[in-house]
């Protein structure tokens, strides 16, 4: 089985403890994953509580000590937020962590990702552009190793009328030029999309580009862990990719399929 980089625990908005999700890892056959809970300076319900950070990084490196059939990583998802750049990139540097997920997950003060009601009356053309821009700027930063759920506007299956490639080669030359690895997240197969993130043609384009691949389940009980995962790999076997991604102390470790 490949590495799962994408989960969340009780200590953000997942519904089962650390040691369960190893617990259930190991059931599962993993043999290495990751932890990525939510971490927003932006005050948000699903982010984890800014003050236990400490409780984390202790809770992960017991973990680490302790198991043995599953290498735990120590990662996390971490929101991209234009005006909080520098507190953002001072955070992410005092933590000892494998790897950085940088997601967006809000348009100014929407949070589009759960807020559903936002999208009524909202031009769907205007937030799609404004969104993959903010996904290019992620990138930029240099602050994350990897971009999450890359095309999570159309989480919702709300798409705009313009047709989507040329934002897509834009977006795989910006990850390319920043070296980010994009994730797989299969989780998008459970939502109104009814598709993985990024899409078959996104995820094309990318491969185009050269722009590295890891797994994500981003899964927030037990059960969604490694979730699709033969047919996420099968898929990007089918387009050419040979190898995914792992992390160890913020360095990549290729991984053939």
């Amino acid at each position: 089985m490949y590495p799962d980089y994408h989960m969340h625990t009780n200590l953000s908005d997942g519904h089962h403890t650390h040691d369960e999700m190893v617990y259930a890892a190991e059931a599962s056959g993993l043999t290495e994953i990751g932890f990525s809970d939510h971490i927003s300076l932006k005050p948000v319900g699903w982010a984890m509580d800014l003050k236990r950070i400490p409780e984390m990084i202790d809770l992960i490196a017991h973990i680490q000590k302790k198991s043995n059939s599953v290498t735990v990583r120590f990662g996390a998802e971490v929101d991209y937020i234009p005006d909080l750049v520098d507190q953002t990139r001072s955070l992410i540097k005092s933590l000892p962590l494998d790897y950085v997920i940088g997601s967006v997950h809000f348009i100014d003060d929407w949070n589009f990702d759960t807020d559903i009601n936002g999208y009524n009356g909202t031009d769907i053309d205007v937030f799609y552009r404004a969104y993959f821009r903010l996904i290019g700027e992620a990138a930029q930063t240099g602050m994350f190793d990897v971009i999450g759920h890359a095309d999570l506007a159309k989480k919702f299956a709300v798409y705009p009328t313009f047709k989507l490639q040329k934002t897509y080669e834009q977006c795989a030359r910006i990850f390319n030029e920043s070296g980010v690895v994009v994730e797989l997240n299969t989780s998008g197969k459970n939502k109104p999309c009814a598709e993985f993130y990024p899409s078959v043609d996104f995820l094309e384009i990318l491969h185009h580009y050269r722009v590295p691949i890891t797994l994500g389940s981003d899964a927030h009980v037990e059960q969604n862990i490694g979730q699709y995962f033969d047919e996420a790999v099968n898929l990007l076997k089918s387009l050419g990719y040979k190898e995914i991604i792992g992390f160890n102390q913020r360095k990549r470790i290729t991984i053939g399929i």
